[in-house]
């Protein structure tokens, strides 16, 4: 995944120099136009010089590729056909490199081809190590101001988002105002002039915020051409449609490229009609906001268009999962701030307190209630469905949960579950937070399926997915501590099989329980979790080098359901944070711990 930092100055651009240089043809290329087609002939390769370009074979996206990249590379020196399209994701400015500008280039500059193949090993050397593909995507480096349904923004939004930004990296703020200082009153944002003039201005920032109008006039159209994405900004108290340049960003950007600001007269922990805006302004992530003195919603959300922002990721473990919890306390302690929760299974659960604003101390007496006091693990039922009876459980989940949207929490939160129905990965982001907890933790077997109105039949996210650190990814850049409680299973089984007993004789040893007992060998919840895993031992290996993999102690000793556990997880996974994970974060060198000390401000 290209980082930000590699921005300034911004890759090959750093090792060319020389009248050839200049020499380079520069080509504008509109949003949604095709640089290059899929078999067309490669008679030469392109530096992007600002912009973005989205490679697709078949209308399937393959990779995406942002300024100071190289395009066509493999075809210009195979001199075989193009293997793919690549088209514009935004307005950009290529430098076309023909043949013998190419050999000019290299004369000029000894290091090209050496920098050119450097990245394409890069490139390759990213793909090869995924396990699985990975959905992250560059970061951002353009980004339209939009009001929404025609409102003004608050007065003070940009200015303290342009320093919450600051704070990490160069950002320039441009309005019509000072297009039109530079270009005069009459100025054409569309005319070869303005495009340099805003190419230029890209050039001279790593960040560029574009802020447009609150109507649809011909500064607002082309902020939002020039933009890697639009920032919808709502006043959240007066919901109204959206606006006719809300409805141009709508058809004109992909939702993976759209992302709404919710704008609150106060902090609280939870609010209302989230939806309301979801279901007009469809956006891949969303954000509640407040404009308080201490900034802190600002800066949280200057660390996500920064590609800073701090997210946890909480794998599944049963019991084990309350130590999440101390994680999370420790980092709180440490000065990190925590932008975004998720999780599979129990760790969907505790992410899901966490985004639901409860406190540390609070959710271990709750778990207690829920797994142990309620006795929801108990309660056995005709095994048509599952072998445990759902409905105390469930009731349960619903008191401590809530009905509350997961839309309407403060902080961003999601849940993986495995859809039985599509045979696949199903992230929850939106519904009900009860339900979504109540999903990824379905244990196939020992608790029944959560099927929803949509015909959807999840089960614990465990089973496509112990550590969704990828879907983490696709939602931001930035660092992430994920937090492993995935126990080491792997170990032999020596079990005396031809005499594990059938039926009836294990009733009869049940019932006369001072006989021969039968052979030792994993219970029914033993063998489901095992089951879980299967093919999950090297999901770490896809992980960014700003991810920080945390294995809490374990007690082996301790089965997957004991809950009654709970405190000794908790204070063993905080004070094992606290005083070896975190102990050395101001002063370590891991790539992590340094990515999560610059993204909390920490030197």
């Amino acid at each position: 995944m290209a980082r930000l930092d590699e921005f300034a100055p911004q890759g090959l651009f750093s090792v060319l120099q020389g009248p050839a240089l200049a020499r380079l043809p520069q080509v504008s290329v509109r949003r949604g136009e095709v640089l290059m087609a899929e078999g067309s002939g490669a008679d030469a390769l392109y530096l992007v010089e600002t912009g973005r370009f989205t490679v697709q074979r078949g209308g399937v996206e393959l990779a995406e590729i942002g300024a100071g990249s190289v395009l066509g590379e493999i075809s210009f020196f195979t001199g075989k056909p193009r293997t793919a399209d690549v088209i514009a994701a935004r307005d950009s400015v290529v430098l076309r490199i023909g043949r013998e500008d190419y050999d000019a280039l290299c004369a000029d500059t000894p290091d090209l081809a050496r920098s050119i193949s450097t990245e394409l090993a890069e490139r390759l050397a990213r793909t090869s190590a995924r396990v699985q593909p990975d959905p992250g995507r560059p970061p951002a480096r353009t980004y339209c101001i939009l009001p929404a349904a025609g409102a003004p923004l608050p007065h003070s939004f940009v200015p303290e988002l342009a320093a919450a930004i600051a704070a990490h990296h160069r950002v320039a703020v441009v309005d019509e105002a000072a297009f039109r200082a530079a270009l005069g009153a009459g100025g054409d944002p569309t005319t070869p002039e303005a495009v340099s003039w805003l190419n230029h201005r890209e050039r001279e920032a790593d960040i560029v915020l574009f802020v447009a109008n609150h109507d649809a006039g011909p500064w607002s159209v082309a902020a939002l051409r020039q933009a890697d994405q639009a920032v919808i900004v709502a006043q959240a108290h007066g919901f109204a449609e959206p606006s006719t340049l809300e409805r141009m960003a709508l058809d004109l950007l992909p939702e993976a490229q759209r992302r709404l600001v919710l704008v609150h007269p106060h902090r609280m922990k939870q609010v209302t009609g989230t939806a309301r805006w979801l279901d007009t302004r469809p956006v891949f992530l969303h954000h509640h906001l407040a404009m308080t003195p201490d900034g802190a919603d600002v800066a949280r959300l200057g660390r996500f268009l920064s590609g800073r922002a701090i997210g946890i990721v909480m794998s599944g473990g049963g019991a084990r999962g309350v130590a999440h919890v101390g994680m999370w306390r420790a980092m709180h302690e440490a000065g990190l701030p925590i932008d975004i929760v998720g999780g599979t299974s129990v760790g969907a659960a505790m992410s899901g307190a966490i985004a639901l604003g409860l406190e540390a101390d609070e959710i271990g007496p709750r778990v207690e209630q829920i797994f142990v006091k309620s006795g929801a693990m108990r309660r056995l039922t005709l095994p048509k469905y599952a072998l445990l009876d759902h409905k105390v459980f469930d009731a349960s989940m619903q008191e401590h949960y809530t009905s509350v949207p997961i839309e309407d929490l403060w902080l961003p939160y999601f849940a993986v579950a495995a859809d039985l129905a599509g045979v696949s990965r199903h992230v929850i982001r939106r519904g009900p937070l009860w339900e979504a907890v109540r999903a990824s933790s379905a244990i196939p077997g020992i608790l029944p399926p959560f099927f929803t109105p949509e015909g959807r039949m999840l089960v614990d996210g465990g089973c496509v997915d112990n550590m969704p650190f990828r879907d983490m990814h696709a939602l931001k850049s930035g660092p992430n501590v994920v937090v492993d409680l995935q126990k080491d299973t792997a170990k032999p089984f020596y079990v005396d099989y031809p005499n594990l007993p059938g039926r009836m004789e294990l009733l009869t040893r049940t019932v006369l329980p001072f006989g021969k007992r039968p052979p030792r060998a994993p219970g029914i919840v033993s063998t489901v979790m095992r089951s879980l895993l299967v093919g999950q031992g090297a999901t770490d290996r896809g992980m960014n080098e700003d991810d920080l993999h945390v294995r809490p102690p374990e007690l082996s000793s301790v089965a997957f359901l004991d809950w009654t556990k709970h405190k000794l997880f908790f204070e063993m996974s905080y004070r094992y944070a606290r005083d070896e994970v975190l102990a050395d974060l101001a002063t370590s060198d891991h790539p992590a711990k340094v990515a999560l000390r610059r993204a909390a401000g920490l030197g």
